[in-house]
């Protein structure tokens, strides 16, 4: 049975939590006065480039040696054998970056939201996941399955 590796209700929610933010920024352009824009459209931008990042967020869950990789409705296998390099993660909230040697149906990197982690961590400190995701794929290049 396949292990999650990323927050299904993150991901989702990073997707989808700044588009109200940008529509409603729009909107109030419209009634704002002209002293406040100065401060509306750099939020506005910033609204919008969070948008088109998270919406690129995997879920990405373990299946033995295998990566299955799924964004909305489509899902791939990607063994991870195939993984070049895990990074990121870093305080336990940014996303997890995996690059692959070859090109999948996603392209030669992806990245996902770690679940949440309940204890305290510092900002330089990688998720725990990124240390347990790098060993995984360093037994499987060296044929040790765990």
């Amino acid at each position: 049975m396949p292990r999650p590796l990323s927050s299904s209700a993150q991901t989702w929610i990073a997707r989808f939590a700044f588009i109200p933010a940008a529509i409603g920024a729009a909107i109030v352009f419209t009634q704002v006065p002209r002293q406040l824009l100065w401060f509306l459209v750099p939020l506005f931008f910033v609204a919008i480039y969070l948008c088109v990042r998270n919406f690129r967020l995997k879920t990405v869950e373990l299946d033995g040696n295998d990566l299955l990789i799924s964004y909305f409705s489509q899902q791939i296998r990607v063994p991870l054998s195939t993984v070049s390099e895990v990074r990121g993660g870093r305080g336990g909230k940014s996303p997890i970056k995996i690059i692959f040697r070859t090109d999948t149906d996603f392209g030669q990197s992806i990245e996902f939201l770690p679940p949440h982690v309940y204890s305290m961590m510092w900002p330089w400190t990688p998720h725990p996941l990124v240390m347990e995701l790098r060993e995984l794929v360093q037994a499987s290049l060296t044929g040790k399955s765990r």
